[in-house]
């Protein structure tokens, strides 16, 4: 081989060496950088964990809470039906009272009725007695 060639072939093979040691370079920067983005998907696989664990807790806390809500709510609907049986009981015995005063009061009318209308019998009778008499001496 001449030494133009020669000369030539090594100044390639040297550019070429140059280009793959920029190219070793840059493979080493990327590796270095997908070793990053491992880490940071690591992470991130780890937050995401957390927020699962998060998440279940919440679940777990709202079943609770519901739970709890739901007792609560039986004690009042149970209150509830204890005061609206008291009220109940009440309006049923005020009817019963009503129901006895109205009777007793009908009975207390027609009685006072009843001799008020025997007097006015009697005083219409006088006043019949009467007329007939002032009728006789006319």
């Amino acid at each position: 081989m001449d030494l133009e060639t020669r000369a030539y072939l090594e100044q390639t093979l040297g550019a070429l060496r140059n280009e793959f040691g920029a190219l070793r370079n840059e493979f080493g920067a990327l590796r270095g950088e997908f070793g990053t983005l491992r880490g940071e998907f690591g992470a991130l696989r780890g937050e995401f964990g957390a927020l699962r664990d998060e998440f279940g807790a919440l679940r777990q806390e709202m079943r609770e809470t519901a739970e709890e809500t739901r007792r609560h709510f039986h004690v009042i609907a149970e209150d509830l039906r204890h005061d609206i049986r008291g009220v109940a009981e009440g309006v049923i015995g005020l009817s019963e009272r009503v129901d006895r005063m109205d009777t007793s009061l009908r009975a207390e009318m027609s009685e006072r009725f009843a001799g008020a209308h025997a007097v006015i019998r009697v005083i219409v009778r006088q006043v019949r007695r009467d007329i007939e008499d002032v009728r006789s001496r006319l």
